[in-house]
């Protein structure tokens, strides 16, 4: 595995460093801003493909996604493989571009059945390491890999893949999708968020909501902005943001080529000038 991919590892492994990815979702500005329960208007996925460059051996992804995740693998090629995620459709392609010398890495999360936060936690852990959670973020009353978004209502678990990607659970209790049964793969219900990384955080989040009529979610910054709803979240962070409150500029977040297709009210497709991000907007019906 190449010496970039394994330092990214060990640097995400540290308490210190997954605080500092907690960071990026800008709770603290969030706090004093977040308003009440919003109206959920989507009656299904948001988010409805990914397309992220890897770094990591397309045969280490494959396994991980495949095997480790039990979710189905779908269009193989040589250098790119798409896996189903639920609703939502993730294609890796390897790539050996790097930006200040780092191979891709993103944030993405998957949304799963309301209350099964606890049930994914036991049955993630046997297959993967989870990310260390500093004590400020963990929630109360739950295990300590689980973090409390109270300001969404929801509640998390983190770890990574062979990329070094940050692959999230998220159970957001606005959404009445829960249900009594085991965990399993099939409640890795769709992707619900990926992360934007731009320069200037209100004229890209303007542009998300003119393109895809996404509204902004529960307060944001000038660093951070979250687009959408609980159906899925187009999360817009500040470029050379450091994400261990630290001043290392190693660990500042970085853009990545990324394309993502989103359920909007006009179909279209948008190149982003500065940065090579794809916005495809599909007007498929949003009916069940």
């Amino acid at each position: 595995m190449p010496g970039p991919l394994i330092d990214r590892r060990h640097f995400l492994g540290s308490a210190a460093a997954t605080a500092a990815f907690f960071a990026m979702h800008d709770l603290s500005s969030l706090s004093a801003q977040i308003p009440g329960p919003p109206t959920i208007e989507t009656p299904r996925p948001r988010i409805l493909t990914l397309e992220l460059m890897s770094g990591a051996p397309v045969n280490a992804m494959k396994a991980f996604y495949g095997k480790t995740l039990d979710l189905r693998i779908m269009d193989e090629k040589a250098d790119r493989f798409t896996i189903e995620a639920g609703e939502s459709r993730i294609t890796f392609v390897n790539s050996a571009e790097t930006v200040e010398g780092r191979q891709p890495f993103y944030h993405f999360a998957f949304n799963i059945p309301e209350n099964k936060i606890l049930k994914a936690l036991e049955w993630q852990k046997p297959r993967t390491p989870m990310l260390p959670i500093p004590e400020r973020n963990r929630a109360d009353g739950y295990p300590p890999e689980v973090v409390d978004y109270s300001h969404w209502n929801a509640h998390s678990i983190f770890f990574l893949d062979p990329a070094g990607n940050v692959v999230e659970y998220i159970a957001r209790h606005d959404l009445k999708n829960g249900d009594n049964s085991p965990f399993s793969w099939a409640d890795i219900l769709y992707a619900s968020e990926i992360g934007l990384i731009v320069d200037d955080v209100a004229a890209t989040a303007e542009t998300l909501k003119g393109l895809s009529a996404v509204p902004q979610y529960r307060g944001g910054s000038d660093q951070f902005m979250a687009m959408g709803d609980e159906w899925g979240l187009l999360l817009v962070m500040k470029r050379g943001r450091v994400i261990d409150f630290t001043t290392n500029p190693h660990n500042a977040v970085r853009v990545y080529r990324t394309g993502v297709t989103v359920r909007g009210p006009k179909a279209t497709k948008y190149q982003f000038k500065d940065y090579p991000y794809e916005l495809s907007v599909d007007d498929r019906c949003a009916c069940a």
